[in-house]
C-alpha cells in the first residue's frame, strides 16, 4: 500500500490545525486537485515521481474524515524527512531521526506501521547486502513505530536473503557428501570467505530477537558445512576456521554446547596437523621404524627370524626416551608403535612358545607414552605373560641357563624310579618308573656335552695313569692304583666339569641339579629317585 499524504495532494499547506480542514475545504481543494489531473498531459497527478489516478487520490483524501488521520498527516508533513520517507524510502531519515511524542501514541503507530514497515524493509536490507553497520543500527533503532501486526512485512526481505543463503550454504554440503561438488583441496578455503560475506556477524549481531531461530539455523548450515569438509577433504584448518567462526554468532540455549564442543575436537586436530606439518621429517623417521616393526612381525611369523633376534633388534632399534619426548603430533606414532611392539610379543609367544622375550618385548611396549586405556591393556598381556610363564616354570625357558628357549633336540632323558613294594623273605622289590623329558636349550647342551667330555678324558686319564704307575711297583699293586688314579681322575674331572658349567653361568645336568627342576622336584618329595631300587 502507498503511502499518500492527502494534505500534501490537496496543497493545504497552509494549515497547521485539523480542526480548521473541513469538508468544504477538502471539497474545494479536491474539485481544484481534479480539474488539475484533467488538465494534464498524462492524466495523472505527479508527487514525489509517483503518478497518482483521481482515484488513487480520492482513496488518501477520504482519510481526511477522521480527524485523528488529519492530525496525523499534519504532523508528518511537518516532519519532511519522515514523510517523504513514507513515500519512496528516502533513508537520510535515519541520519538524524528524532523521536518525538507523538510516536508513543498507539494510534499513531497503529497509523504510520504499515507504511513505515515497507520502507523500511528494503531500507534494511540495503544497509545489510551493502555491510553498512551503522545504518543498519540507525534504521533498527526506528522500529518502535512497527506494530506487531507488520513486523513480518518490516523483516521479511532481510529473512527471506538469510533463507536463501543457507540454502545455498545447504546445497554446497549436500553436493560435498554426493562427491559432485565443484570445490576441490585447492580451493575449498573459498567457502570461509563465503559464510563470512554471507553472515556477517557484526551485521547479525545488530538484528532483534526475531531472527534468533534464523540465526541458529544459519549457524547449524555452518556447522553441517564444517562437517562435510572435514568428511571430505585433508584439510582441516577449513573447518576449525567455519566452526570458530559460527561462535562469533549470537547462539544460545542447547546448541551452543554442541558447536563448541565440536570446535574443541576440530581445532585440537587441527593445532595437531599443523605440529604434523611442522615435524614431517620427524614423523617420516618414526614411519620407517613402524614399517621395519611391521617386517619384524612377519619375520617372526614365519618363522624366518628367531624370536630372540627379533628382540634384540627392536631394543636396539630406536630410543624410547625420544619417543617419549616428541610433542602431541606424535601421539598416534606413540601408539602404533607400541602396537606394533605388542603384535611381535603375540607373535613370540604364539608362534615360538618364547615366553621370556615376549614378556620382555611387552615391558618395551610399556615404556612408551600411550593413552591409560592402551596402558591398561599392555598391563593385562603383561600379567597374563607373567602367569603362563610362572605356571610353566623350567619348561618355556631353559632351566639351565634361564634365558634361551628350549631346544627339541638338546632335551634331557631323565629315568626315574619309585618302589612300591619290598620284601625280604624272599628278598622282592617292585617299582615303577618313568621317563621324564627335561627341556633345554642347545647352548646348555653344548656346555653339558663339553663339560661330560673333560669329566671323561680326566677320569680315564688318571684311571690309566693310576694303573700304571701301580703296575711298576714292586708288588705290581695296578688294581689299587687304577682305583687311586679313578678317584683323582673322578675328584678333577668333577672339579674341571663344574668350573666349564660355573664359567658360562648355567647350572650342571647333575642329579643333584636336576632334582630342583620344577618337573621333577615334586616327584622328588613324593619318593621318586634317580637310582633303580635292587633287592
Amino acid at each position: 500500500m502507498q503511502y499518500i499524504n492527502p494534505i500534501e495532494i490537496l496543497d493545504l499547506l497552509e494549515f497547521s490545525d485539523a480542526s480548521t480542514i473541513n469538508s468544504e475545504v477538502v471539497k474545494k481543494a479536491k474539485r481544484k486537485l481534479h480539474a488539475e489531473i484533467d488538465l494534464s498531459d498524462s492524466g495523472f497527478f505527479e508527487y514525489y515521481g509517483l503518478l497518482l489516478t483521481k482515484s488513487d487520490c480520492d482513496r488518501v483524501i477520504d482519510e481526511l474524515a477522521n480527524r485523528d488521520f488529519t492530525e496525523f498527516y499534519l504532523y508528518l508533513l511537518s516532519n519532511k524527512m519522515l514523510n517523504t520517507f513514507l513515500v519512496n524510502g528516502d533513508s537520510k531519515v535515519f541520519k538524524n531521526f528524532k523521536q518525538d511524542s507523538i510516536f508513543n501514541l498507539s494510534e499513531f503507530k497503529a497509523f504510520i506501521s504499515h507504511y513505515f514497515a515497507e520502507k523500511f524493509d528494503k531500507a534494511l536490507l540495503s544497509a545489510f547486502e551493502n555491510g553498512n553497520e551503522i545504518e543498519l543500527k540507525a534504521i533498527l533503532n526506528t522500529s518502535s513505530l512497527i506494530a506487531q501486526k507488520d513486523i513480518n512485512l518490516a523483516y521479511k526481505s532481510i529473512s527471506s536473503i538469510l533463507q536463501s543463503r543457507i540454502l545455498e550454504i545447504d546445497e554446497i554440503t549436500k553436493d560435498l557428501k554426493n562427491g559432485n561438488s565443484g570445490y576441490v583441496e585447492d580451493n575449498i578455503h573459498e567457502t570461509v570467505s563465503l559464510v563470512k560475506t554471507y553472515f556477517s556477524a557484526h551485521l547479525l549481531h545488530y538484528l532483534p530477537e526475531y531472527f534468533q531461530s534464523q540465526i541458529l539455523k544459519v549457524a547449524n548450515s555452518i556447522n553441517f558445512l564444517s562437517n562435510a569438509i572435514w568428511d571430505t577433504f585433508d584439510t582441516t584448518q577449513v573447518s576449525t576456521d567455519l566452526t570458530e567462526y559460527l561462535l562469533t554468532l549470537d547462539i544460545s540455549g542447547l546448541d551452543r554446547p554442541t558447536f563448541e564442543r565440536n570446535f574443541e575436537i576440530i581445532s585440537k586436530r587441527n593445532l595437531e596437523k599443523i605440529e604434523q606439518l611442522k615435524n614431517a621429517p620427524y614423523l617420516k623417521k618414526w614411519s620407517d621404524i613402524l614399517t621395519l616393526l611391521g617386517k619384524y612381525d612377519n619375520k617372526i611369523e614365519d618363522k624366518s627370524l628367531s624370536s630372540a633376534s627379533v628382540y634384540e633388534k627392536i631394543s636396539k632399534l630406536f630410543s624410547v626416551g625420544e619417543l617419549n619426548s616428541l610433542s602431541a603430533f606424535a601421539d598416534d606414532t606413540r601408539t602404533q608403535i607400541a602396537y606394533s611392539i605388542r603384535g611381535i610379543s603375540i607373535s613370540m609367544w604364539n608362534k615360538h612358545n618364547d615366553i621370556k622375550n615376549a614378556i620382555a618385548s611387552i615391558k618395551i611396549a610399556l615404556q612408551i607414552d600411550v593413552s591409560s586405556v592402551d596402558k591398561r591393556k599392555f598391563n593385562e598381556d603383561l600379567l597374563n605373560l607373567q602367569n603362563l610363564e610362572k605356571k610353566h616354570k623350567g619348561i618355556l625357558v631353559c632351566y639351565f641357563c634361564d634365558v634361551n628357549n628350549p631346544d627339541d633336540n638338546s632335551a634331557i632323558l631323565k629315568t626315574i624310579y619309585k618302589e612300591t613294594y619290598r620284601s625280604y623273605i624272599p628278598r622282592k622289590v617292585e617299582f615303577s618308573y618313568n621317563t621324564v623329558t627335561i627341556p633345554r636349550c642347545k647352548s646348555c647342551k653344548e656346555v653339558h656335552s663339553k663339560g661330560s667330555n673333560q669329566f671323561s678324558i680326566y677320569f680315564f686319564a688318571f684311571l690309566v695313569l693310576g694303573v700304571i704307575v701301580g703296575a711298576i711297583t714292586e708288588e705290581s699293586h695296578f688294581i689299587l692304583g687304577g682305583i687311586i688314579g679313578g678317584v683323582i681322575g673322578w675328584v678333577i674331572g668333577t672339579m674341571v666339569q663344574s668350573n666349564s658349567v660355573e664359567k658360562h653361568g648355567i647350572k650342571d645336568g647333575s642329579n643333584s641339579s636336576l632334582k630342583n627342576h620344577p618337573i621333577l622336584s615334586e616327584r622328588m618329595k613324593q619318593g621318586w629317585t634317580f637310582s633303580k631300587p635292587s633287592a
